[in-house]
């Protein structure tokens, strides 16, 4: 029995007690962000705890209903053909897997390699990077991700490199954005490598990615691009970006089970990212001898095609105008309250759905923790309390395709209740 023919035998296996309204392809259909019986279906699509309002979608994005049922089957499959299918089939399915990614990216599929997560790509882009020499200069930001961080602070120790932490503006436009790093450069003439976030984790903004590329390149400064949070959460042409570098997630905002990131290197710049220790030597411009993942969870892999078949069925364009309408949501009745700060931009240029705010005079990551917790026991919200940013922490709210207006409205209530 063929894989195709076992899924199919087997789809009853997946979830009985899970049902999901028909879906039907949306794709070419605009639908308006407050159209609720339109997202009443695709929030049917969804098996959410009815326990908590979840407000918290950016530590990963949850399987829709019929992608859980697609890798309950794909784990049914690969667990009773084991070995047998691995060693035989699953580089065949890996392949066409890559290819129909790089088709959405516009790449080749040369190019790109899965990882477990966004992390473990971006650590292979920053260890492996081998431009650098003593007395060089590397930057990264504030809004950067805590272990990206680490991993540039590392660097200092043993690449001999003067490593610098920016602090982005805050709140900030687009302008602001370009000209923090303007200075930056200005200031470190010594610079070879920026770490850019294209959506940072603590504040959802979106930075001008193709800006400060194109201003770093002229200056023959390389950019190692963390785009773990926008693939998916918004529409954006990746080539347009001019970037040669990526880290990025799939189980975030593409909703595809945990444990499937991606690594992307430009043809041509393969051989300036060292081969990870053992794989190959440092003539080898295979981009898959940058990464060891070891065994993977084949399952997950072989859903990717699934969560793509899904949000492609929905539209990019409705999901992109469908968060960032919940987000404004909540910020619009909280956003003219005086104890409330917006760290994340209106310019929907610099938006989707996450965006992060504070109490004003509550600064540190306990006062947001507490704050946190107050969200979550007296008003039934769950959020995220963040640090590490250069004027204090905040809560990090990320709305999902799960939610409906009435959580924006629930979470926004309860921000005016608590600053009343």
């Amino acid at each position: 029995m063929d894989r195709r023919q076992f899924l199919t035998s087997s789809a009853l296996i997946a979830g009985a007690s899970m049902v999901a309204s028909p879906m039907v392809s949306f794709a070419n259909t605009s639908r308006a962000p407050d159209d609720e019986d339109f997202w009443k279906i695709i929030r049917n699509q969804y098996n959410v705890t009815n326990e908590i309002t979840n407000m918290e979608a950016g530590y990963w994005g949850i399987m829709s209903i019929p992608v859980t049922q697609a890798y309950i089957r794909n784990t049914h499959f690969v667990n009773s053909n084991n070995t047998y299918y691995v060693r035989r089939e699953y580089n065949q399915d890996y392949n066409k897997i890559i290819e129909r990614i790089a088709k959405k990216l516009g790449v080749g599929a040369d190019e790109l390699v899965l990882t477990r997560n966004a992390t473990e790509a971006m650590s292979s882009l920053i260890n492996g990077y081998n431009k650098l020499e003593e007395g060089d200069t590397v930057i990264y930001a504030d809004q950067d991700y805590g272990s990206m961080q680490s991993e540039m602070r590392y660097l200092r120790k043993y690449r001999g490199v003067d490593v610098v932490e920016i602090a982005a503006p805050e709140p900030a436009s687009k302008q602001d954005m370009i000209d923090a790093y303007e200075k930056a450069l200005n200031d470190h003439p010594k610079c070879k490598m920026i770490l850019l976030t294209h959506v940072s984790n603590r504040t959802g903004i979106i930075n001008p990615v193709k800006e400060i590329t194109a201003m770093a390149k002229a200056r023959g400064v390389d950019v190692l691009l963390d785009a773990a949070h926008s693939w998916g959460q918004f529409d954006f042409d990746f080539q347009d970006l001019g970037v040669d570098f990526v880290g990025f997630n799939m189980h975030k905002w593409i909703g595809v089970p945990l444990g499937v990131g991606l690594l992307y290197i430009r043809k041509n710049r393969v051989l300036d990212i060292d081969p990870i220790r053992g794989e190959a030597g440092p003539e080898n411009d295979n981009v898959r001898t940058r990464i060891h993942t070891g065994t993977v969870n084949f399952a997950s892999v072989l859903t990717v095609p699934d969560a793509l078949d899904f949000r492609e069925n929905i539209g990019q364009k409705n999901i992109e105008g469908r968060v960032r309408a919940l987000r404004n949501q909540w910020v619009g009745q909280v956003r003219d309250n005086k104890m409330v700060e917006i760290l994340t931009p209106d310019d929907e240029t610099m938006h989707a759905a996450i965006t992060s705010f504070r109490i004003k005079g509550r600064t540190s990551y306990e006062d947001n923790a507490e704050l946190m917790k107050t969200l979550h026991e007296k008003y039934g919200v769950f959020t995220v309390a963040i640090g590490g940013l250069a004027n204090g922490g905040a809560i990090r709210v990320s709305p999902s395709l799960y939610n409906s207006r009435e959580d924006a409205d629930k979470l926004a209530a309860a921000i005016n209740d608590i600053t009343s």
